[in-house]
């Protein structure tokens, strides 16, 4: 003879049985001692744990309601339509970098300087030579930056550079790219 298994019994108390596996079931308890004490010992433990009040269903109905009723109301009634293959509008609050020097002719360019943007916590610059290819980069939480003392620029050859502001998680926002040459020296 087996004996009950626990979900049998949690579906005995739960009356979720149909009337022949109870039957079975209250058959089984009526020969099985163990068995039977299980159910006893489940039934009362059911019966002395405190009673949860079920709030929880027509609270969450009514927490649905509020926030349907606050998105229609909030919801602009007029405004640009908004593109279905873009997942979230561009953020355009965010005022970008502005390059300070070197700009334009330079007698040196060991410094990098440009403008603090409200709010951000990173900045990336890039420096890239008059083809295109990236020769130095950097990210740092300052608004300046000190080329490595291993990195020589030309003199007579253009340079471009531009700096990325780090606004929030994965957001950047980018200043204008800016070409600097360096004067050959004099003799």
């Amino acid at each position: 003879m087996r004996h009950l298994e626990s979900g049998e019994v949690a579906a005995y108390l739960d009356n979720a049985l149909a009337p022949a596996d109870r039957s079975r079931i209250e058959a089984h308890a009526g020969e099985c001692d163990e068995c039977r004490a299980e159910l006893i010992e489940a039934e009362w433990l059911l019966s002395t744990r405190p009673r949860v009040r079920r709030w929880y269903v027509p609270a969450g109905a009514v927490a649905a309601a509020a926030a349907v009723i606050l998105l229609l109301w909030a919801r602009p009634v007029s405004g640009p339509a908004r593109s279905s293959g873009y997942r979230e509008p561009v953020v355009t609050t965010s005022v970008a970098p502005a390059i300070v020097a070197p700009r334009g002719t330079a007698t040196a360019a060991r410094l990098l300087v440009w403008t603090a943007v409200p709010s951000a916590d990173r900045y990336r610059l890039t420096l890239f030579d008059e083809t295109g290819s990236v020769v130095w980069e950097t990210q740092t939480t300052d608004t300046t930056a000190l080329l490595p003392d291993s990195m020589r620029l030309r003199p007579g050859t253009n340079y471009l550079w531009k700096v990325e502001a780090q606004t929030g998680w994965n957001r950047w926002v980018a200043s204008d790219l800016v070409e600097f040459s360096l004067v050959p020296p004099r003799p």
